[in-house]
């Protein structure tokens, strides 16, 4: 079973994908990086190895799950070659799974978490802990799933990483210790998704957005990886990834701060807000840029009109969800709505309602659309360097967020209204 497309649905209505009935999303390697690392910051490396891996092993349960049933592999030879075929898929790398009924070892080859940190950062700076917590989630689940073992019975660790400059990454598959975290998190699917989603709106140029909405999502499942199981396009490594993941690490970790380290809460909050200006600088900038948008779409010109409403296209063909235009002002404001998106699902199932809003990335996202849209010359087809990211995001914005409805907190969308200093 190597033709995961087919096992791919988009709810087109609600712009979200699934694979085997699991929410998945598009992300690039600097926004995977930017997140492991601010739940790394706020928890320290060895518990946020712990809560990335236990998140990833559940979401990947479920969607192993599913697959193995779907396609009738019985056995765990068939359903092994599915885990290591799958992961390839996704864009994460190479696994090698040695294990058995009490786990085993695991080769990684070319990890996506560990292979791009060491592209980016592997010439400046030294890495000692290891990264691919991810992986180690997977291959414990792939693991408990073949063998028909109790969820959450294995645990996974990293003995060698590629990061730290070992030519390989070695995994250890083993019983998990009486500490272990639970994998109590709900399992969010299709129908859950429309439980909490509410009937998409429009907004403006809504016929342009759908237009390249529907090119890209051509576009982007016909995308396949290369021989290491990377997915390499448009200057990025692209994972097609679960949204579970980024939802409870990001929301576990959040609520951790809050109970703990309440002062901190606000930061950590602004850091996980900031991998919206990380993704749509690199993932959405370099699409842009890019030979095949400039076939589908033409040139970009850089008037602010065009780019806002491409970068909800954008959105939208990533699985991001519904984003509409509902307001725009050159040079002063923007109002963007969503009725759906990856991150209230997960959040009010898992959760309950808020007192607060909680979609961190869809409101730091459409403050990127608007420096950009206004601080970017795209005739000029400039370098996306981290440079210029530093020039845009690092300084004064310029720009100032407010989420003024949330689903999380009951409202009947979410908006965000973006306005000038």
């Amino acid at each position: 079973m190597s033709n995961f497309k087919d096992h791919s649905k988009e709810l087109i209505e609600q712009n979200l994908k699934t694979l085997g009935g699991t929410p998945y999303v598009y992300h690039c390697h600097h926004f995977n990086l930017f997140h492991d690392q601010t739940v790394e910051d706020a928890l320290g490396q060895a518990e946020a190895f712990t809560v990335r891996s236990r998140a990833a092993q559940k979401m990947a349960t479920q969607l192993i799950g599913n697959l193995i049933q779907s396609s009738g592999a019985s056995n765990p030879v068939e359903r092994l070659q599915l885990a290591k075929a799958l992961f390839a898929w996704m864009g994460q790398g190479g696994l090698d799974l040695l294990v058995d009924g009490s786990g085993g070892k695991v080769r990684g080859d070319a990890l996506h978490y560990s292979f791009a940190w060491r592209e980016k950062y592997g010439s400046k700076v030294k890495r000692s802990a290891p990264i691919d917590a991810f992986a180690a989630g997977f291959a414990a689940a792939a693991t408990e799933l073949a063998f028909d073992l109790p969820s959450g019975s294995l645990a996974a660790s990293e003995s060698a990483c590629y990061a730290c400059r070992e030519p390989f990454c070695d995994l250890d598959v083993a019983t998990a210790s009486g500490d272990a975290p639970a994998l109590d998190a709900v399992s969010v699917d299709e129908d859950v998704i429309m439980k909490h989603v509410v009937q998409p709106g429009t907004g403006l140029e809504e016929s342009r957005i759908a237009q390249i909405t529907q090119g890209l999502n051509e576009f982007l499942l016909g995308v396949d990886g290369d021989q290491r199981g990377l997915v390499q396009g448009f200057g990025i490594f692209i994972t097609r990834h679960l949204s579970g993941y980024y939802d409870q690490t990001a929301y576990d970790t959040i609520h951790m701060i809050e109970k703990t380290a309440p002062q901190a809460t606000a930061a950590v909050e602004e850091l996980f807000g900031e991998s919206g200006h990380v993704c749509v600088f690199n993932t959405f900038g370099n699409l842009l840029l890019s030979p095949e948008w400039e076939g589908m779409v033409g040139p970009v010109k850089g008037e602010v009109e065009e780019i806002v409403t491409s970068c909800a296209a954008i959105a939208r063909a990533l699985g991001f969800g519904h984003w509409t235009v509902e307001e725009l002002k050159p040079g002063e404001r923007l109002v963007m709505r969503s009725t759906s998106n990856y991150e209230f699902p997960f959040y009010l199932e898992n959760y309950g309602r808020s007192d607060k809003s909680r979609c961190y990335f869809f409101a730091n996202a459409s403050r990127a659309f608007m420096q950009l849209a206004h601080r970017v010359d795209w005739p000029s087809k400039p370098e996306l360097t981290q440079d210029l990211y530093q020039e845009l995001f690092k300084g004064d914005v310029g720009w100032q967020t407010e989420e003024t409805l949330c689903r999380c907190k009951g409202d009947d969308c979410c908006e965000v209204v973006v306005t000038k200093k």
